[in-house]
């Protein structure tokens, strides 16, 4: 029987356990002024940002992926710095979002510009690879080994609209591709083509505008914080 109901609080401690989300042991939030050009950065425990930013770093998304809230969670930047530093850092900001900026979300699927990811007239220009490889990213550059679905991830990140591969080519292929972009001063180097000229001549493939869904988190509530 001492057994029996000693199984049971385990289990129910481990289900407790289970349900509550991971918490930074230490952390603390304060309005700051970052370096001039700078929006947002993350360096060793500390998130730097805008409560939108910090959003985007907690949940892994691009700004199209999210709707709602004040204007302020746009223009107030603060510092967050916690511990401990790991691998379960975006979860636990998640929870230090909940609790210091009384912040409410929820998911839902929206019709939405978008692009779908097709062969241009001619036919790709890919060199197939027999396994993927590193990739470089960046810059006005993509360079590497990757299938396409992580290409389009890439090229929804840059153009602001989810891109959706639909060129059912399977497995990775090796190519760099370079152009342009837009915020690129015109003191810099404006030889490369722009991202959808560079697509179509360097991969013969192209970007078509349409509609489709696109999951999204909506703000549906946010506090400024007290600073501690």
């Amino acid at each position: 029987m001492r057994s029996a109901l000693l199984i049971a609080a385990i289990t129910v401690a481990s289900l407790i356990q289970a349900q509550t989300p991971p918490a930074f042991d230490a952390a603390s939030v304060k309005a700051t002024v970052p370096p001039p050009g700078v929006t947002s950065m993350s360096r060793y425990g500390e998130y730097i940002g805008s409560l939108k930013s910090l959003i985007k770093t907690a949940y892994g998304l691009e700004d199209y992926q999210m709707a709602g809230g004040p204007k302020w969670i746009d223009d107030d930047i603060y510092s967050v710095v916690y511990k401990p530093v790991g691998p379960e850092a975006s979860l636990m900001l998640r929870t230090l979002l909940a609790e210091r900026f009384k912040l409410a979300v929820h998911s839902e699927t929206r019709q939405l510009p978008v692009y779908t990811l097709v062969f241009a007239k001619g036919g790709p220009r890919l060199e197939k690879a027999t396994e993927p490889g590193t990739t470089s990213p960046g810059g006005g550059m993509i360079r590497g080994t990757m299938e396409m679905s992580l290409l389009a991830s890439y090229l929804s990140s840059i153009t602001g609209r989810r891109v959706i591969d639909q060129t059912g080519l399977t497995g990775p292929y090796t190519f760099s591709l370079k152009w342009t972009p837009d915020d690129r001063p015109a003191t810099g180097d404006t030889s490369a083509p722009s991202l959808v000229t560079a697509i179509q001549e360097q991969l013969g493939l192209k970007l078509e505008s349409t509609k489709g869904p696109v999951e999204i988190l909506v703000i549906d509530h946010a506090e400024k914080p007290t600073e501690n």
